[in-house]
């Protein structure tokens, strides 16, 4: 891993603060203590695997009531490619706890492309995948903590030689092993699958004797039954040509059933046609016949209609009369009404002081008031009492105008529904006439043929009757022929269900046997998948322990050991003016109850 830059943000003692490391090959942080020189590489331990010297991220947040987060982005090269890790926390507040968000990315032509998991967790695995270092690790070989120099001297031997382990780059062993152990572990199943395989073929095989056996033995059986059938089948088509013969009768005695039944429908039917002939020949004669009486009984209703007309115009001229009089009344009462409302408003005027005379305009004294006051109630007097007499005539004349004019539209409304009722019948009549005077000579000529027609289908009926009859003795045979048939049939069919049974067992014999080859084949074809798997079994397990601690791991240690003394010693003689070195030994072998 190579750092290009680092930027912090409420990190521990920086408020804000950026560090670049491009074009820088060895760096010195010097300064007093307290100054945020581990702060720096606290921060790229946190950012990185979320790890520092707090013991809370909280406690990494910088110490400020009003600070809530802190944030820290750090970017390094990894075998040639350019990565970038941002990790947040904001502050636990209350009993809401705090927040870490966590993200990894890459470089690319666009920009910085995440590379983050579906949680931090996730994330932190890939970091690891890609820098190939853990934080343990990391303390232990590139990063001395302060204080915790020896971290390395303290860890138990199996942990120390992990970090050695991990410094040299031995993980890649530790996968090689897995997947030689994984192809092992697949390569032994194979070989199981395949003894289990050969197992049950061989299972199947040992009957291989008895199928042929039963072969033999099937196959002479159906031969016989091949024979039996095809004898029994000559006999059933003797017996189907002489019921093909007999059949053929029927056919004809069918056929003559037929003709007898059409003959029959055909009389029938023509006895219909004779009795429908006649029955309109009698209703054509009957409506000549009543032709005279119906229109006499027609004109008759006409006349009593024309009586009924001179009624109906006596009514009108009646009506006529009492409308009349009726407007007449009604307009004298309406002048009457408007004369008296005059005399009144003239009688208001001439009760008035110094009253004047309508005519003249002069004054008129209290007598001469007094006597036209009484001659205009006289006037209206008279005028009340004809208003009243006008009002009784025309409430006496109104009611029997209104019956007048009810009976006048019952009198209109029957002669004009009488008119047309009985022009209807007239006309009805004339057409019934003249169709019955023009088809009864039809009627006739077509009941002579209906009858002559019957009587050649009666003729015809007597003749096939006679035929059928000809045919009953020869068909008394039928029913034996058929009862032979069916039990030739029945015989026949046996012995092909028998025949066909046969066959299929042969079948499934010669079937076993295709399988019983198919299955020795493939038995080869078994053996020789499983004798390689387990060779490939024998050389996954040995790469596997060539792979693992043991093998080439240990040799790698061994004698990696002595170039990481002489580089430690040459780092720590730089620092330290040649005056502290380091020693590295490895613990002798210790033998197992195997001998090991």
């Amino acid at each position: 891993m190579i750092p290009i830059r680092l930027s912090l943000r409420n990190f521990m003692c920086y408020r804000e603060a950026s560090l670049s490391f491009e074009g820088i090959h060895v760096a010195c942080l010097c300064g007093n203590n307290g100054n945020g020189k581990s702060a720096l590489l606290d921060a790229i331990t946190w950012v990185l695997w979320g790890k520092a010297r707090a013991k809370t991220d909280d406690e990494l947040i910088y110490d400020d009531v009003s600070t809530v987060d802190m944030e820290v982005e750090f970017e390094f090269a990894v075998a040639g490619e350019r990565y970038r890790v941002v990790r947040k926390r904001s502050k636990t507040k209350g009993r809401r706890p705090g927040q870490s968000l966590l993200d990894f990315q890459i470089a690319s032509a666009d920009g910085f492309r995440s590379l983050s998991g579906d949680s931090i967790r996730d994330t932190e695995r890939k970091i690891i995948d890609t820098l190939r270092m853990d934080y343990d690790t990391f303390i232990n070989s590139a990063y001395l903590m302060q204080g915790r120099a020896d971290e390395f001297t303290k860890k138990d031997p199996s942990r120390r030689k992990q970090v050695l382990a991990d410094i040299i780059g031995l993980s890649r062993y530790d996968e090689l092993e897995a997947r030689a152990r994984e192809h092992a572990r697949l390569k032994e199943r194979e070989v199981r699958d395949g003894d289990s395989a050969v197992a049950v073929i061989d299972k199947e095989l040992a009957d291989k004797g008895t199928h042929e056996a039963d072969l033999r033995t099937a196959g002479d059986e159906a031969a016989q039954l091949e024979a039996e059938w095809r004898a029994a089948q000559e006999g059933v088509r003797a017996l189907e040509e002489r019921k093909h013969t007999l059949d053929s009768k029927v056919k004809q005695q069918a056929d003559i059933e037929r003709r007898i039944r059409q003959a029959e429908d055909a009389i029938r039917s023509f006895e219909g046609r004779v009795r429908d002939h006649r029955k309109r020949i009698e209703k054509f004669e009957s409506i000549v016949s009543a032709y005279e009486i119906e229109s006499s009984k027609v004109r008759k209703n006409l006349d009593e209609l024309t009586a009924k007309e001179a009624e109906l115009e006596k009514k009108r001229a009646e009506l006529l009369e009492s409308s009349n009089r009726i407007h007449y009344l009604t307009t004298a009462n309406a002048k009457l009404k408007e004369e008296m409302a005059e005399l009144r408003k003239k009688i208001d005027m001439l009760s008035a002081e110094e009253a004047k005379c309508p005519l003249c305009g002069t004054e008129l004294g209290e007598e001469g008031r007094g006597t036209i006051v009484d001659n205009y109630q006289k006037q209206g007097l008279e005028k009340k009492e004809l208003f009243r007499v006008n009002e009784e005539e025309r409430n006496r004349i109104e009611p029997a105008a209104k019956l007048l004019k009810s009976d006048i539209g019952v009198l209109e409304r029957t002669l004009r529904e009488g008119r047309e009722l009985y022009a209807r019948r007239a006309e009805a009549l004339d057409k019934d006439f003249k169709e019955a005077q023009a088809s009864l000579p039809a009627e006739r000529e077509s009941l002579a043929k209906a009858e002559a027609e019957m009587k050649q289908w009666a003729e015809a009926l007597d003749a096939e009757v006679k035929g059928r009859e000809a045919q009953k003795a020869e068909l008394a045979a039928v029913p034996e022929v058929e009862a032979k048939l069916a039990a030739a049939r029945k015989e026949s069919n046996e012995l092909a269900r028998r025949l066909e049974q046969g066959q299929k067992l042969l079948g499934s014999i010669k079937e076993r046997l295709e399988r019983c080859a198919y299955l020795e084949r493939t038995r080869v074809e078994k053996k020789a998948a499983r004798d390689a798997a387990a060779k490939e079994q024998k050389v996954y397990e040995e790469l596997a322990l060539a792979f693992g601690k043991r093998g080439i791991q240990a040799m790698l240690i061994e004698n990696a050991l002595p170039e990481l003394e002489e580089e430690a010693n040459s780092l720590l003689a730089r620092m330290t003016d040649n005056r502290m070195s380091v020693r590295i030994e490895s613990q002798r072998a210790l033998k197992s109850k195997e001998g090991e």
